[in-house]
């Protein structure tokens, strides 16, 4: 069963943090947040 809030981070986003760093910690940290609000949900 798939969590609808779970964020899958395709390759060309990984590629893209070394053009944006101070972005990319954004997105990185609102990532995690969103798998962890997911796994709590899941639980």
């Amino acid at each position: 069963m798939f969590n609808k809030y779970y964020v899958f981070v395709p390759s060309e986003l990984e590629n893209e943090q070394d053009n944006k760093d101070s972005s990319s910690c954004e997105k990185e940290a609102q990532r995690q947040a969103l798998v962890k609000q997911a796994q709590e949900e899941a639980l």
